[in-house]
C-alpha cells in the first residue's frame, strides 16, 4: 500500500524542464526582445548544466541587450575557453567591447570570427565602423569595399563609406557616395542636407541649391536646408530672397549667431540699416562676433558716429588674433559696400585720436596709403 500511493505521489510531482527546453524557451524569449525573462530562464538551465554553450551565449546576448556588460563578458569568456572558435561568443564579446569603447579589441575578435565565417557582411561592418572610429581610414574603406563586393545594394556599408569619406575631406567622392544612398530613398532628409552642405563646400551652388529644396519639399520648417538655401542665394547675390528664407528660420527658432550676421550682412547690401543693426545686435547676444562688430563699424561710419565707430573698432582688433589681417578685411568690406571713403574718414578719426597702440597706428597708415 504505501509503495502504491508513493508512485501515485511522484506522479503527481510536475516534471522538471530539460536544458533543452529551457534552451529553446530562453531564445524564444530572446527574439521577442523579453530580454529579462531570458536571463531569468538561462540562469536557470546554468544552474544544472553551468558550461552549456547554448545557455552561456543565450545568456550573454541577453545580458548585452540589457546593458549588464560585465556579466555578459563573463558568460562569453566562460564560453570560449571552452571553445576558442565559437562564433556566438566571438561576435558577441566584439559587440560588449565595441560597447565599452575597446574597439582594438573588438576588432581583433570579430578578425577571427571572419577566419571562419568570412562572408558576413555583418561582422565586416561593425569592423569597418570600429577601424572608422580608431582613425584606421584605410582599413574601414577597405572593409566597406569587400562588403560592397559581396552585396552591392548593402545600405549599412554604403552609409558608412560615404560618412568615411566625408570625413577624410574627400568632398567629390562623398557627394557620389551619399547619392548611392538617395537611390534607396529620394528623400532622406538628413543625407539630402549634408550633400547640400558638401556642394556648398566644394562651391557647387547649383547642385547646393538643389539639395536644400529637395529637403524643403520633405520637410518645409528644416533649419539646416532653410539656412544652406539662404547662403545659395546670398551667394548669388539675392539677398531679399536670402532674408526671406532666413526668416523662416525665425519663425521656428532664436536662430544662430551666424544666422543673424548674416542676415545683418545682408540687410546693409539693401541699405535696410536699422534692421541690419538689430541683427548685428542680436549676434552679440551670443557672445563676441568679428563680422558682427565689423557691420556695426560700418552702421556707425553711415552715421558719421565717429566715436562709436572707434569703440567697435576697438573690439575688433583687441578680439582679433590676427589685427593686420583683420584691419585689411575690415577695409575690404566698406570697399565692397561702396563706403571707401567712410573707411578713409574712420582711420583719419583714429590716427587724429591717437588712442590705438602703435602696430594698429602702423597698420592704419599701411592701409590709408594703399586707399588714397
Amino acid at each position: 500500500m504505501n509503495q502504491s500511493a508513493n508512485s501515485n505521489c511522484n506522479k503527481n510531482e510536475p516534471k522538471q524542464p530539460s536544458v533543452i527546453d529551457i534552451s529553446k524557451r530562453g531564445r524564444q524569449k530572446l527574439r521577442s526582445r523579453q530580454y529579462v525573462a531570458a536571463c531569468e530562464l538561462f540562469r536557470t538551465g546554468l544552474e544544472q548544466e553551468p558550461e552549456n554553450p547554448y545557455l552561456l551565449s543565450g545568456m550573454g546576448d541577453a545580458c548585452r541587450e540589457l546593458g549588464d556588460f560585465t556579466e555578459a563578458e563573463r558568460c562569453y569568456r566562460e564560453l570560449l575557453d571552452v571553445d576558442s572558435n565559437n562564433l556566438f561568443a566571438l561576435r558577441g564579446l566584439g559587440d560588449v567591447c565595441k560597447k565599452l569603447s575597446r574597439c582594438q579589441e573588438a576588432v581583433q575578435l570579430w578578425d577571427r570570427y571572419l577566419v571562419l565565417r568570412p562572408q558576413d557582411k555583418f561582422v565586416m561592418t561593425r569592423i569597418a565602423d570600429c577601424c572608422k572610429i580608431l582613425n584606421q581610414y584605410d582599413r574601414a574603406e577597405q572593409a566597406y569595399r569587400q562588403i560592397m563586393q559581396i552585396a552591392p545594394g548593402d545600405r549599412f556599408a554604403i552609409a558608412g563609406l560615404a560618412d568615411l569619406l566625408h570625413r577624410q575631406g574627400k568632398d567629390e567622392e562623398a557627394i557620389d557616395t551619399y547619392d548611392k544612398i538617395l537611390e534607396f530613398d529620394e528623400n532622406e532628409l538628413h543625407i539630402l542636407t549634408i550633400v547640400g552642405k558638401l556642394c556648398w563646400r566644394i562651391s557647387d551652388f547649383d547642385r547646393a541649391e538643389n539639395y536644400f529644396k529637395r529637403a524643403l519639399n520633405v520637410d518645409p520648417k528644416n533649419t539646416y536646408a532653410l539656412f544652406g538655401l539662404g547662403n545659395c542665394y546670398r551667394w548669388q547675390r539675392q539677398y531679399a530672397n536670402a532674408l526671406e528664407v532666413w526668416q523662416k528660420i525665425l519663425l521656428i527658432s532664436a536662430g544662430t549667431q551666424a544666422l543673424h550676421t548674416r542676415m545683418g550682412d545682408a540687410y546693409c547690401y539693401l541699405t535696410r540699416l536699422p534692421e541690419a543693426e538689430i541683427s548685428y545686435g542680436k549676434s552679440l547676444e551670443f557672445g563676441e562676433d568679428l563680422f558682427a562688430t565689423a557691420g556695426l563699424i560700418c552702421l556707425r561710419c553711415e552715421r558719421k558716429d565717429w566715436e562709436s565707430a572707434a569703440d567697435f573698432f576697438h573690439k575688433l582688433v583687441t578680439a582679433s588674433n590676427d589685427v593686420a589681417n583683420e584691419i585689411e578685411m575690415l577695409v575690404k568690406r566698406f570697399i565692397r559696400l561702396g563706403q571707401r571713403q567712410a573707411i578713409i574718414d574712420l582711420f583719419d578719426y583714429l590716427l587724429s585720436a591717437s588712442t590705438e597702440d602703435r602696430p594698429i597706428l602702423a597698420e592704419i597708415k599701411k592701409q590709408l596709403g594703399q586707399l588714397t
